[in-house]
């Protein structure tokens, strides 16, 4: 149910209010969440909001200020104690030139038991492994367009399609091609040691891989879309 600007969700304020905090918490914290899609839309907004308080206050110089308001929207007990701290020395710096769209909702299979609509909620640009070198939750997108591009390239033996190749491109928005292919290289590695633990990698035909999906994204220019809408012409003159 709606009412006003904002998803109802069959709640009371108070318990529409705590759903949030803790939906946003745990988005924060790990990076990727799952749930129905009402919600996840609902906690989007909720949660672009928080990063947009916490980037204006870095980009102030003031980011004590902002606490206070980001306190008053997460829950920063127990395992969360340190969430302030994430937010402003990993999260709000990955998105400084980005104006706005700091998460994404990709739509799942419905639920099973009631066949409510269910999606993935995650956090643009995350990275996908730790400074020590162990995978981390989220970037759900960015495992899909590998596997993507070893069915195309490595199974078909064919080149990327259009569509896989402006996925692509879009992730170069806040990052270098050359640290894409780190991300790109980083899950492909994994995917083939978990489907053969006891094969031995192949590192040239890794490297030749991330070659011809460097090359597809850098050689790669958007078709000129026709313009939608009506059109000036011309009255015919009367003879």
């Amino acid at each position: 149910m709606t009412r006003g600007l904002g998803r109802h969700l069959s709640r009371t304020k108070a318990h529409r209010d705590a759903l949030l905090r803790n939906m946003a918490t745990q988005l924060l914290q790990h990076g990727t969440i799952m749930s129905t899609t009402p919600k996840l839309k609902e906690t989007q907004k909720y949660v672009e909001r928080i990063i947009t308080i916490a980037k204006h206050g870095v980009q102030n110089g003031t980011p004590q200020k902002s606490i206070p308001e980001l306190q008053s929207r997460l829950y920063l007990s127990g395992d969360n104690s340190n969430l302030l701290k994430k937010l402003f020395e990993e999260i709000v710096p990955r998105y400084i030139s980005r104006d706005g769209g700091y998460t994404r909702v990709m739509k799942v299979e419905p639920r099973l038991s009631d066949r409510a609509p269910q999606g993935i909620l995650e956090l643009v640009d995350a990275p996908v492994q730790s400074s020590d070198g162990q995978l981390l939750k989220g970037n759900m997108k960015l495992w899909l367009l590998t596997k993507n591009c070893m069915q195309q390239i490595e199974e078909e033996g064919q080149k990327l399609t259009p569509n896989t190749v402006k996925n692509l491109k879009k992730m170069t928005h806040n990052k270098s091609v050359d640290e894409l292919m780190v991300d790109i290289g980083v899950v492909r590695k994994y995917l083939i040691e978990a489907a053969e633990p006891e094969g031995e990698f192949n590192e040239e035909k890794h490297k030749a891989f991330l070659e011809t999906v460097k090359n597809e994204i850098l050689n790669f220019s958007a078709p000129k879309q026709e313009q939608l809408g009506y059109k000036f012409v011309e009255r015919p003159t009367q003879q």
